[in-house]
């Protein structure tokens, strides 16, 4: 199943269906590069009934190694995103055989795309970027805010909210049903989108009106505006005029076009063979040379913009499955603007995490940081910022974990 799609595009769902840190299969590939836990709404129109789902990724320097920044004792600050409207949840047994959702005090959200704090030994300039980078966002979010379309308030899920449902009336109007968890004894593993199986929570009728603003809202948020990155959220023509201006002001660049290649599984041939991906990975993010010191199994997929943004999720393993090991890399320049809600994923306890440095061959300094369940390294070099989440099920050693970090040439990113 994939599990990828719109991050954070509808900021008015429950938090725990903004993010995943589950391993994806390779086989069923969508063109959306990032990925994030979706919340399901059936939609009705008097007899019928149709399902879909909200979603809610150069120059040349081998002859000297380029400067990476150690982060020694600053661990989890450089991507823990500091957000008190996030919630973090956990499930827990209700003593029947099924769980139900309840928040998490000690868990919480990372960044996977943007640095979220900068140590003090980082040279004036980067800090500079990076705090522009921040400020630009905050300034074109408040902008937005007023004049973006907004999702109605009678749209917004409850607590606990699992799924939804809407059937348009006679009248006009659209009657909505809320749903959280299974209910205690009932079976909805053929169909999770069964609603006779889970609670009713809460039932609402929507005008037309508001309905009509609910669908602008979800074009606008999946689609975006043609010729930026639709994580920008731009809405229009004054929008896009009011975006330059702010990117222009703190002179950073815009994430506009994308391009977005798989690898071929199975039967598929669609896409790219796994030499073919890697070539284009070394032409891309490697300056025509060697990205990987070790070549990966396979990838789920590749993606890049024009500006030097760009993203890996490579296997590490010959499984390609959920119990596989898989590896999502982003990195992130400094001099674009970026909200660092690109990709976000929530971690079970952040005050678990051990942070430590690896050094690999080209002789970058690393941080990694584990706290048994969720794996993460990340290295501040001279124009970007690299994060790297592993999955792994079952877990790794640090021996493990040093080793797929190793698998890259830190030396080749530009």
């Amino acid at each position: 199943m994939n599990r990828e799609i719109i991050s954070r595009a509808l900021n008015g769902l429950s938090d725990r269906h903004v993010t995943e840190t589950a391993v994806f299969a390779p086989p069923a590939l969508q063109e959306t590069p990032e990925r994030t836990k979706p919340m399901h709404i059936a939609v009705k129109k008097h007899a019928s009934r149709r399902i879909f789902t909200i979603a809610l990724a150069a120059a040349l320097i081998l002859s000297l190694a380029i400067a990476a920044y150690a982060t020694d004792l600053f661990g989890l600050r450089a991507i823990l995103i500091k957000d008190d409207s996030l919630t973090a949840y956990k499930w827990v047994d209700n003593g029947d055989g099924t769980r139900r959702p309840v928040e998490n005090p000690d868990g919480g959200f990372v960044s996977i795309t943007q640095p979220q704090d900068v140590p003090d030994e980082l040279p004036a300039g980067i800090r500079e970027k990076i705090e522009n980078s921040e400020k630009a966002w905050a300034e074109w979010k408040e902008w937005n805010a007023g004049n973006a379309p907004k999702m109605p308030d009678v749209y917004k899920a409850p607590e606990g909210c699992m799924l939804q449902d809407e059937t348009e009336n006679e009248d006009g109007t659209w009657t909505l049903n809320f749903y959280g968890s299974v209910i205690p004894g009932a079976d909805n593993s053929e169909n999770p989108d069964d609603v006779e199986s889970r609670e009713l929570l809460e039932t609402r009728i929507a005008t037309a009106e508001e309905h009509r603003q609910m669908q602008d809202f979800m074009t606008i948020s999946g689609m975006g505006y043609p010729g930026y990155d639709y994580k920008y959220n731009v809405t229009g023509e004054n929008g896009a005029a009011k975006l330059e201006e702010i990117a222009s002001r703190y002179g950073l660049k815009l994430r506009r076009k994308s391009t977005a290649l798989f690898q071929n599984f199975g039967d598929q041939t669609g896409f790219l063979s796994r030499e073919e991906l890697t070539q284009k990975i070394n032409e891309i993010a490697g300056g025509n040379h060697s990205f990987f010191r070790t070549e990966p199994t396979g990838y789920d997929k590749f993606y890049y913009w024009d500006e030097g943004t760009f993203a890996v999720s490579f296997y590490t393993t010959d499984d390609f499955s959920n119990a596989g090991t898989s590896c999502y890399l982003y990195n992130s320049p400094y001099a674009t603007l970026s909200s660092g809600y690109e990709i976000i994923s929530e971690v079970s306890d952040i005050n678990a995490f051990s942070p430590r440095i690896h050094t690999t061959p080209d002789g970058t300094d690393v941080t990694v940081l584990h706290n048994g369940a969720d794996m993460f390294a990340y290295v501040y070099l001279d124009n970007s910022f690299v994060n790297m989440q592993i999955f792994q099920p079952e877990g790794l050693s640090d021996e493990e974990i040093d080793a797929i970090i190793d698998m890259v040439d830190f030396s080749v990113i530009t």
